[in-house]
């Protein structure tokens, strides 16, 4: 249902110079839904994520959270709201990079109670409760007066999510959380997103690890050289018919 829509996207295109990289992509999030986004090297995931969380500006499309339109399509081109009602849509969503994107002069609890504090306003002692709490589910509980240096990759990463947790977001988008990681370090993230799904938080994950995306997503979009190929529920993609489809995902899981 509509209403119930947490995110849509309508017919997104973006090219960089003569190159197209999205080709009317259009996606819709319902709230609690996990939705998976999976396909070969620049095939324009990242690109997708970077434009449906305001870092990058399409050309064209619609872009709206919650009934509330960041971007509408205007003779052909995508005309964006105001700064304050951006600002505004942009406490709707967080956004878990792929690198971490720690301050490394920061401290962990500095680091998850930065944005609460100076961006939303939230007390320093509430957002640091607040810290500690998240620091506590994710296992760092020891590692608030510690520097992301001093952290494996896998510890950095759950700084990130506890990071993006903190300003109690709707919907939460990982854009490859685990490729800078080696496997050992992987499975600590993944459990991570796991428990938050089971929590019916909803996320938006662009990954390449394929059992996982099977275990979590409630959808699947695969996309190649900007268009959606095929969306469907992971038994649907899993079993698909499309040759391109079957065969990326066997060579992944290989």
């Amino acid at each position: 249902m509509e209403e119930n829509n947490l995110l849509r996207i309508e017919h997104m295109k973006k090219h960089f110079g003569e190159t197209a990289v999205l080709h009317d992509i259009s996606l819709k999030v319902d709230k609690g839904e996990v939705v998976s986004v999976i396909g070969p090297s620049g095939s324009g995931k990242s690109t997708l994520l970077r434009c449906a969380t305001l870092l990058t500006e399409m050309d064209d499309g619609n872009l709206i959270y919650e009934g509330r339109k960041a971007a509408y399509s205007e003779g052909g081109r995508s005309v964006y709201a105001c700064k304050d009602e951006l600002k505004e849509i942009k406490r709707s969503f967080g956004l878990v990079f792929q690198n971490f994107n720690l301050f490394p002069h920061y401290s962990v609890l500095q680091n998850i109670t930065d944005a609460p504090v100076s961006v939303v306003g939230m007390g320093r002692e509430e957002a640091t409760a607040k810290a500690r709490e998240l620091l506590n589910m994710l296992g760092l509980s020891d590692k608030e007066d510690a520097y992301p240096c001093e952290l494996s990759g896998g510890q950095q990463q759950r700084v990130a999510i506890a990071r993006a947790l903190a300003l109690e977001p709707k919907l939460l988008f990982f854009d490859e959380p685990t490729s800078a990681l080696d496997p050992e370090l992987t499975g600590e993230v993944l459990a991570v997103i796991r428990r938050l799904a089971k929590e019916h938080m909803t996320m938006v994950i662009v990954t390449h690890e394929m059992d996982f995306a099977r275990e979590v997503s409630d959808r699947i979009l695969f996309i190649e050289k900007g268009y959606v190929i095929e969306e469907g529920t992971p038994d649907q993609l899993f079993a698909s018919e499309n040759p391109r489809v079957r065969e990326f995902i066997g060579r992944i899981r290989r």
